[in-house]
């Protein structure tokens, strides 16, 4: 053994190894396209792919491959195996005209190795050898003429593209006063946009004005505005300041902003980008539109409006909860009504950037009937018929993760195939608020949707590990009000825990609350032995914090207040609630922590207004920030010093 050369023997083993993996690879894919043949000869094909993807997490572009498997390859799989094809390979097989795949399949089977590369190859050859000698040279002279057009057409873009952005950059400058807003600089814009006008129009042809009925995520739209816009700056109409409005008055649309897309350059960040202004300027300067169903206490819409939304309407059926919301928020627009009852096509007009709701769970969870759709509190589908009339930019939806159950799979299978009816890339997400910053192991999932129309893409925020507390450093001053003199060791104790998820994996130590749930009454089964345990009870809610009368009494666990169960909800102290005990109560455990709402709102401000996010300025600044109305942007001047003191910093 010590003659043999270790390179040759490290050669010799990797190639085993590495062949059986490369078997056991090609024996998945093929199990794979088995189970989901099985599948869609009982579940017809619409339904199949929402299960895949809803239950399955199966990406669009393996799905197809996979339900192709069966019409292109059926029968060729004993090849398939010897040759240990990779999933690419496999996907270009199905993609393929039939004579090719035939072709390549031959090879295989005579032992030719075969990657995506030479499936490209015989492809092309193949086509090319149906053509006569007078197609071949037709062919070959329109691919050297569409090169040659296509090169003349990226320079022509490459230099407008230029132009755009030293217009528009210059433009700013001007709002800046770093031009003088005289006649020559008006001058110099005018003759500037005649001919960007024409250029634009090479490009893109003469296009429809602005105000046509265009779908306004569409990019018809977005080039019918910029459009508009030149032919704005070349008549000289230059309107407000920063911007200029298309029609006097226009706080919403600007022509600067239309030429935007057009400079290739990416926008302004989210977050101080050198900026001596708090970066929340710059939100309250995008100030996007939200519409709420089911608001509740006004989790949801707290941690929205921290993430810079406005309220359009807030639609809540419990008196108490609106009530709570108007106590808290006297500006903010609550409608008391059942959704159901609802007419959504009344708030189309107002351009609602996003539709949020957490509508109710009780028909997913864990701990009740687990009726699911055939629960009369279900509203899952009204708030897909609120999408539907709506039409907003993008939508969230918050339930409980009982919703993944398999009992609940074809409903929210079917759910989700009537969003993407509708227009809307859907997705699933989990999200829990000990990752950020609150004492509570509560996981969520979020129904996120965004037009298909939209360029940007959705992603989930990140997690804040550094943000973690427990809930004795979270509830010393509230578990003391009362004098008790075992707070401190309580709180201790709970510091020091080590903690663990569901699975028994270890978070680390400091004891998180388990999940804030509605009013009980009376404890469910198995109460007592979950407060012995965690020692803290969370039913029923105790009236007042513990005193130590009451600590003194054999087997006492202290309670937890609504006061206390609000601060692990992420309530600020001073966010008041109306009605009765149970009832705030209730308001408390079905509310969406305003943390978590927060964070799923600035992630959502990045997908519509294609902006980064400063994740650590925001989230560790904002959380306990104050929020005061924003004036709108038409008003003059009193947006500009903050407005100003972010743009200066990136020109």
């Amino acid at each position: 053994m010590a003659d043999i050369d270790p390179k040759a023997h490290a050669l010799s083993t990797a190639m085993n190894r590495i062949t059986e993996l490369q078997k056991q690879m090609t024996d998945r894919i093929l199990q794979m396209a088995a189970e989901i043949e099985k599948l869609t000869d009982v579940v017809p094909a619409a339904e199949a792919k929402a299960f895949l993807k809803a239950r399955c997490n199966l990406p669009a572009s393996e799905m197809s491959t996979y339900l192709g498997f069966v019409k292109t390859l059926k029968g060729a799989e004993d090849i398939l195996r010897t040759a240990r094809v990779s999933f690419p390979v496999v996907k270009a097989l199905v993609a393929a005209d039939q004579d090719s795949r035939q072709e390549i399949l031959e090879r295989m089977e005579i032992g030719a190795r075969i990657d995506t590369k030479d499936v490209a190859v015989i492809r092309r050859r193949l086509a090319q050898a149906k053509l006569t000698p007078k197609e071949a040279l037709a062919a070959h002279h329109r691919k050297v003429l569409t090169a040659a057009s296509r090169k003349r057409s990226q320079e022509s873009l490459s230099s407008f593209r230029s132009e755009v952005s030293n217009l528009v950059r210059d433009m700013r400058r001007l709002w800046l006063k770093l031009l003088p807003e005289d006649g020559a600089t008006r001058d110099d814009f005018k003759q500037r946009s005649s001919l960007l006008l024409k250029s634009f129009e090479s490009l893109y042809g003469d296009n429809l004005p602005a105000s046509s009925e265009v779908q306004k995520t569409s990019g018809k739209y977005v080039i019918a505005l910029a459009n508009e816009a030149l032919r704005q700056f070349q008549d000289g109409r230059f309107g407000m300041h920063f911007g200029y409005g298309f029609v006097e008055g226009d706080g919403t649309t600007r022509a600067i902003n239309a030429l935007q897309p057009f400079t290739g350059e990416v926008p302004l960040q989210i977050g101080p980008v050198a900026a001596r202004r708090h970066p929340l300027d710059m939100i309250e300067a995008l100030r996007p539109r939200v519409l709420e169903l089911c608001a509740g206490a006004g989790g949801l819409s707290l941690g929205l409006e921290r993430a810079g939304f406005r309220h359009v309407a807030l639609i809540e059926y419990d008196r108490h909860a609106a009530a709570t919301l108007r106590r808290n928020r006297p500006n903010w627009n609550v409608v008391e009504a059942d959704v159901r009852e609802v007419d959504f096509t009344q708030f189309r007009k107002e351009r609602v950037d996003l539709l949020a709701g957490g509508l109710p769970c009780t028909p997913f969870s864990t701990v009740g009937r687990k009726r699911g759709k055939h629960d009369e509190n279900d509203l899952l589908m009204e708030g897909v018929r609120a999408v539907r009339e709506i039409g907003p930019r993008a939508f969230v939806f918050e339930n409980v993760e009982g919703l993944l159950h398999s009992r609940h799979s074809d409903y929210l299978a079917y759910v989700l195939r009537m969003l993407s009816k509708a227009g809307y890339d859907t997705g699933v997400h989990r999200i829990n608020t000990r990752d950020y910053g609150l004492a509570q192991d509560r996981s969520r999932i979020m129904i996120v949707g965004v037009n298909k129309n939209l360029p940007g893409a959705f992603r989930m925020p990140p997690k804040f590990p550094g943000m973690a507390t427990n809930i004795g450093d979270a509830l010393l001053d509230l578990m003391r009000e009362n004098g008790w003199a075992g707070a401190e060791a309580w709180a201790r104790s709970m510091r020091e825990r080590p903690e663990f998820d569901r699975f028994g994996n270890p978070l680390g130590t400091g004891a998180l609350s388990d999940t804030i749930r509605g009013y009980q009454g009376s404890p469910k089964d198995g109460e007592a032995r979950r407060s012995l345990r965690n020692r803290v009870s969370y039913a029923p809610p105790a009236k007042t914090a513990p005193t130590n009368a009451e600590a003194s009494k054999a087997g006492f666990v202290p309670g937890l207040t609504n006061r206390m169960r609000a601060r692990l909800q992420g309530f600020p102290d001073d966010w008041e609630f109306s009605g009765g005990f149970g009832s705030v109560a209730d308001q408390i455990g079905n509310a969406v922590a305003p943390a978590v709402a927060q964070a799923m709102g600035l992630a959502l401000i990045s997908a519509l207004k294609g902006l980064e996010t400063d994740w650590e300025a925001l989230m560790g600044r904002i959380s306990h920030r104050t929020i005061v109305e924003a004036p709108p942007l038409d008003q003059g001047s009193e947006i500009a010093l903050p407005l100003t003191s972010v743009l200066a910093s990136v020109l």
